[in-house]
């Protein structure tokens, strides 16, 4: 649907665009301990959640390590016990601590991952299910739930045959029985005459039961339905023209029925926020909220999220994915940002110079969390755009799969961009 000069135009180079210790015995010396180090660092395990809080302050870098080392000579000088038994010590609690600051990146073998690539892979390609008319719109972006036992999908409409040409987005509602064949029910959110997102208004769904295989139903809050859309007052594909920002739809009404949701009258995230990051103080993209009754990062919502930005650390502009959270729907906060030795923002990422990284599908697989999502031009790879999946078991560290891909260009209707999937899986197919 887009141009490869265009979209990296558009969405990277626009002046607009902007991852008990063995009870130390008593000898013949009453002021004399010994401690066996072979014991030390299997009883560390036992007391390991009294000494959690002062452990993980004392290994977070280099320098409290050699603080640590320094507390035990001091030690030595104060119990007079061997400098060499307490750096013994130090390092025995060092090796304990290793495991628990792991990234993550290794956490799942190898038949782990291509487990749930059998579990997860489309190799079928049924063809396009929904079209546009002509050259002069464009559709993107599915998000599909299931409600009174058929199937929705929402979807983002651009109407213009270049870059430049067309307004902006709008978002269209279609049913169907089978996945297959889809009628349209109308749109949700349309152009409106003024307001900070008047032309660029592309809507997905928020709090679709993640669970694999589940319900797919879209949950309410306080009797409301919501959906998070990109908004922006500039014309023209995207963020061509003005930069996009994060706004907020909702609803009382059937939505199973086409009809107007309401919608913030200033952005929900924004660039401009004084917390705004470096990874997204150039452009926000798309956004997907879920309800997580486990408060895995400490609250009930959780938003993932792409956007564009420089990187100060190599100066590399390109499209990453982040987390903000929420126990309102209304005010958020996002994660840090990721430092050395603490996972933050971005939660995933690909550090290529114009390199995209987005539209990151959640779903909960038992225990574990699998992240679709697509990129596009990775030199990696001798096309364009595809999708692929990463798993993790805490939201913060994810393990890409680096087998074969699970969508990518083999039909002339997709040799240009084949992107942006929405997996679902149903009666086990």
């Amino acid at each position: 649907m887009e141009s490869p000069n265009f979209i990296l135009e558009n969405r990277l180079k626009s002046p607009n665009v902007h991852k008990t210790p063995r009870r130390c015995r008593k000898k013949h010396h009453p002021h004399k301990y010994s401690i066996d180090i072979h014991r030390v660092y299997p009883t560390i395990l036992i007391i390991g959640h009294t000494w959690s809080m002062s452990v993980r302050f004392l290994f977070t870098n280099s320098e409290s390590f050699s603080f640590f080392c320094y507390f035990c000579i001091m030690q030595d000088k104060l119990l007079k016990l061997k400098t060499t038994n307490m750096l013994m010590l130090a390092l025995a609690v060092l090796l304990l601590w290793l495991p628990l600051t792991a990234t993550g990146q290794d956490a799942f073998s190898q038949e782990e991952m291509s487990a749930i690539y059998e579990e997860v892979k489309t190799p079928y390609k049924y063809g396009m299910v929904v079209a546009p008319a002509d050259n002069y719109h464009k559709i993107d972006c599915p998000t599909v739930f299931r409600e009174g036992g058929k199937w929705y999908m929402t979807y983002v409409v651009y109407n213009g045959k270049d870059g430049l040409d067309g307004r902006g987005y709008e978002t269209w509602l279609v049913e169907s029985d089978d996945l297959l064949h889809w009628e349209t029910r109308g749109r949700l959110l349309s152009y409106k005459d003024s307001g900070w997102d008047m032309n660029q208004r592309g809507d997905f769904p928020a709090l679709i039961d993640w669970t694999w295989d589940g319900t797919y139903e879209m949950q309410t809050y306080k009797g409301r339905h919501w959906m998070t859309y990109i908004g922006g007052e500039g014309t023209g594909y995207e963020a061509v023209r003005a930069p996009l920002n994060i706004g907020m739809a909702w609803t009382t009404g059937d939505i199973t029925t086409a009809h107007e949701w309401g919608s913030s009258d200033k952005p929900l995230l924004s660039i401009n926020d004084r917390d705004a990051q470096w990874w997204e103080k150039l452009v926000q993209y798309k956004s997907t909220i879920y309800m997580d009754s486990d408060k895995r990062l400490g609250k009930r919502f959780v938003m993932f999220y792409n956007a564009g930005g420089i990187n100060p650390a190599n100066d590399l502009k390109a499209e990453r994915i982040g987390i903000a959270l929420s126990n309102d729907l209304k005010h958020w906060k996002r994660l840090p940002l990721s430092t050395e030795n603490h996972a933050g923002n971005p939660v995933f990422s690909t550090e290529v110079g114009g390199i995209i990284t987005g539209d990151a599908q959640i779903v909960k697989m038992g225990d574990r969390y699998v992240m679709f999502y697509f990129s596009a031009y990775d030199p990696s790879r001798r096309y364009n755009a595809f999708n692929t999946f990463a798993v993790s078991d805490d939201l913060l560290h994810w393990q890409r799969w680096n087998g074969n891909d699970l969508i990518f260009p083999t039909k002339d209707y997709d040799e240009m961009f084949a992107h942006k999937s929405y997996v679902v899986k149903h009666d086990g197919v």
